[in-house]
């Protein structure tokens, strides 16, 4: 049987509608689930770096990451073991008023599967095996001159991966809804 980590980054409340979402996919799964709730990092690289660490080495399969204000289907991590990738994501938007996916083409939008230069991470599922082969710090940022992020965690993490010869794939019939703050 699968073993697999669900690594929850968060450093603030975690969402009670993702909170709902994980459980039903916990009830939903027939994997050895390994849930890992890093609450103490100062930003979500540092506590993306310790969910990974945990992950491997309790000796987990995948690491399933999902952030704290994500809604998702409970048979989304069954869909995306099955797809068989290293790395895949599903599709999800930006939390503000003008969406965009979360996630960087390589060339235009498609539909199903298909590969991406990064992806966010707040849905993706990573076989353990491949931070065996991508060099730690797994997820850090880049900064400019002044102290601005350049590139995120996620970002981050893409690039090294991509770098040690792994693909990065969205499957865009796996979605989620990503809850934001509005005034109303």
């Amino acid at each position: 049987m699968l073993k697999i980590a669900i690594g929850l980054p968060t450093n603030r409340l975690v969402k009670p509608k993702t909170a709902e979402s994980l459980m039903k996919l916990v009830d939903y799964s027939n994997y050895d689930l390994e849930i890992i709730v890093s609450t103490r990092g100062y930003n979500t690289a540092e506590n993306r770096n310790w969910i990974t660490a945990q992950a491997v080495k309790k000796g987990c399969d995948y690491l399933f990451m999902v952030d704290d204000d994500m809604i998702y289907e409970p048979d989304t991590l069954e869909r995306l073991v099955e797809a068989n990738r290293d790395i895949i994501g599903g599709l999800y938007y930006t939390k503000y008023e003008d969406k965009a996916p979360v996630l960087e083409y390589f060339d235009k939008p498609e539909e199903g599967l298909f590969k991406v230069k990064a992806m966010g991470g707040g849905l993706i599922l990573i076989k353990c095996d491949v931070f065996k082969k991508v060099p730690q710090p797994w997820y850090g940022y880049k900064w400019n001159n002044l102290g601005a992020v350049t590139m995120s965690n996620d970002w981050f993490f893409c690039e090294k991966a991509r770098e040690a010869g792994f693909d990065i794939w969205c499957d865009s019939s796996i979605t989620a809804e990503h809850m934001g703050l509005k005034e109303y």
